[in-house]
């Protein structure tokens, strides 16, 4: 993830441990899955085996990548969703079988990393056009795949896998030719919703799939609801991580938090927007507020459907995610209260050394 304005270092406290155990439960499942993914690396022409590990490994991070030495996060602020969450839905359901499990996440997995190629190809970000569709409809078809072997032809999961299919190609279309969504406020449902309409779309089929598994398929409208808020609020997190990486791309008309430094700096889409003003907005204690206040308030709505599903492990999660944003938020405060006394204390000294 690319830069905030300020990051809070992690202490080893009894959130930390609790967020630690949230990723350390599933460490059997996560090698498990990354075998099962290497046997499939392994079969890809040579000729696409480097733009898949970048997406695999670097990307979603579903390979473990030599290059960093973390793998398992370690505190609220560093988050990861994918593919836990379908580890916490299928735990809270009361799925037993460990390869169900597994298969869920890999099937989650899969299709979020197959999206990674594809938005980056929209998003203007070619290196390698052809491996990068290739690596696309790979991971897709193994998506496809790894959902044939829970769900038979007659379940209601491929309903759901084509209307999601269908919601995430219209989302692509809508964000990068839609007037109305660039008119919309940046943090506005509107807006939030068409920008992340397309990661609804991937997490939707995995995580009702564990309702149906159970019998449970009222549950399913929570299901959804709960990933088109969460992932409404995961947006502007994510926009908020990126924003400097997003900020040089050539197109970056998804992102909630540019749009608004954007309107608050009074720059158009297309003209630059200069990294100093970007930062000095973020001292703007308005312009925090707002981004987090939107980011707090969509993650409570998820919550809330969490608590509707009985789904305690993914409560626990939201939680101390939002406990690691009021932290991030503290900091910022007293960050900008030690700047503001600095500067306090140096006109003071100016103004005493002036001849009287």
């Amino acid at each position: 993830m690319g830069g905030a304005p300020i990051r809070v270092r992690p202490n080893k406290s009894t959130d930390a441990a609790a967020a630690e155990r949230l990723y350390t439960d599933f460490e059997a499942d996560i090698r498990w899955m990354q075998r099962r993914i290497r046997v499939e690396y392994e079969k890809l022409p040579a000729a696409v085996q480097s733009v898949a590990w970048h997406y695999l490994a670097k990307r979603v991070r579903v390979l473990p990548d030599p290059n960093r030495t973390v793998v398992i996060p370690t505190h609220p602020l560093s988050p990861q969703p994918i593919p836990y969450l379908a580890f916490w839905f299928a735990r809270d359901f009361g799925v037993k079988e460990a390869k169900v499990r597994r298969l869920l996440a890999l099937a989650m997995a899969y299709v979020c990393a197959g999206s990674s190629p594809r938005d980056d190809l929209v998003d203007g970000v070619v290196f390698a056009a052809a491996e990068q569709n290739y690596v696309a409809r790979w991971l897709w078809e193994l998506y496809f795949d790894t959902l044939k072997e829970l769900f038979p032809a007659e379940s209601a999961i491929w309903y759901l896998v084509a209307k999601c299919e269908a919601d995430w190609s219209r989302s692509d279309r809508v964000v990068l030719f839609s007037e109305k969504v660039a008119a919309a406020k940046p943090l506005s449902r509107a807006f939030l919703r068409e920008t992340s309409g397309y990661l609804a779309a991937l997490i939707t089929p995995t995580l009702a799939g564990v309702a149906l598994l159970k019998k449970r398929p009222g549950a399913v409208s929570s299901i959804e609801r709960f990933c088109q808020t969460y992932c409404m609020g995961w947006r502007i997190l994510d926009d908020l991580r990126d924003w400097d990486e997003d900020r040089v791309k050539t197109r970056g008309c998804r992102s909630s938090v540019l749009a608004l430094l954007r309107l608050r700096a009074k720059i158009p889409v297309g003209e630059p927007l200069p990294r100093e003003l970007a930062v000095s907005l973020f001292a703007d204690a308005k312009v925090t507020g707002e981004i987090y206040g939107a980011m707090t308030k969509l993650f409570r709505a998820a919550r809330r459907e969490a608590e509707r599903l009985g789904a305690a492990t993914v409560v626990q999660y939201i939680d101390l995610q939002m406990e690691g944003h009021r932290m991030e938020v503290a900091q910022m405060a007293a960050e900008r209260k030690k700047f503001q006394e600095s500067l306090k204390r140096l006109l003071e000294a100016e103004a005493m050394a002036q001849p009287r």
